[in-house]
């Protein structure tokens, strides 16, 4: 638990005097979490090992939406979401405290999806009056490159991001036998929502606004109903912004 608050410490630090690009370091703090469960836990079965596969090679060739200049990306993409996604479903085989997409009935999954939507495309309009509000051009088209960049952010956000934590705190948890304490469940969230926040290079305030608007209902989603249903509508806010003001430049 320590170990997680100095790592956030360099991180902020690396974010107060802008050392170097944060998703890198995002990354990088990544791919040692999931190095570390996929120690502790192993490889998760054959079936996730190939969702783990499709999910890295759809967010790291969505960069070819973007040009030459990102194609550096795509391999640092790649690895971090292959092993974060390793280490997630890992835990989630072992432990259960969460899941890939629900299915204790047949509704399940149709749910999870319809949640998807519903606050995606909700959190989706508050984005656009957001860009709207610091005066971004509109540029409105329906094409395949905006369509395909936003499954980058909605994946390798959610699991490199996002979900690695809580793979790594379920696992944490549960080892401790005894329920987490609040401050614990703080922490889980913090580091959920936060570091991911400060990333975008924002000023302080404006991540906060950035964590309460969108963090915070991906994070809730993820613990509270799947990772499919916070990826879906994480995908979904970027894919109106793409198709409303163009890919970022």
């Amino acid at each position: 638990m320590i170990s997680m608050w100095i790592c956030f410490a360099l991180f902020f630090v690396v974010y107060a005097i802008k050392l170097c690009n944060l998703w890198i370091v995002l990354m990088a703090w990544s791919a040692g979490l999931s190095i570390y469960l996929l120690i502790k836990n192993k490889l998760p079965s054959a079936k996730y090992i190939i969702i783990a596969v499709l999910l890295a090679l759809v967010a790291s060739l969505s960069y070819f939406a973007l040009g030459f200049r990102f194609y550096l990306q795509m391999p640092l993409s790649a690895v971090s979401c292959f092993l974060a996604s390793l280490a997630t479903f890992s835990v989630m085989e072992k432990y259960g405290d969460y899941s890939l997409i629900r299915t204790e009935s047949k509704t399940s999954p149709l749910i999870s999806i319809l949640i998807a939507l519903a606050v995606g495309i909700v959190l989706g309009l508050i984005n656009l009056l957001l860009a709207k509000a610091s005066n971004q051009q509109s540029d409105f088209a329906i094409t395949f490159p905006r369509i395909i960049l936003s499954l980058n952010p909605g994946i390798l956000e959610e699991i490199t991001n996002r979900a690695i934590y809580l793979a790594f705190f379920t696992y944490f948890f549960t080892r401790q036998n005894k329920p987490a304490t609040k401050f614990q469940t703080f922490t889980m969230m913090f580091m959920m929502t936060v570091p991911h926040c400060f990333a975008h290079g924002y000023s302080v305030v404006e991540s906060l606004i950035l964590l309460v608007l969108f963090g915070l209902p991906f994070a809730i989603l993820q613990r509270k109903r799947d990772l499919t249903s916070a990826m879906l509508s994480h995908t979904i806010v970027d894919l109106i912004r793409f198709i409303t003001f163009g890919l970022p430049v």
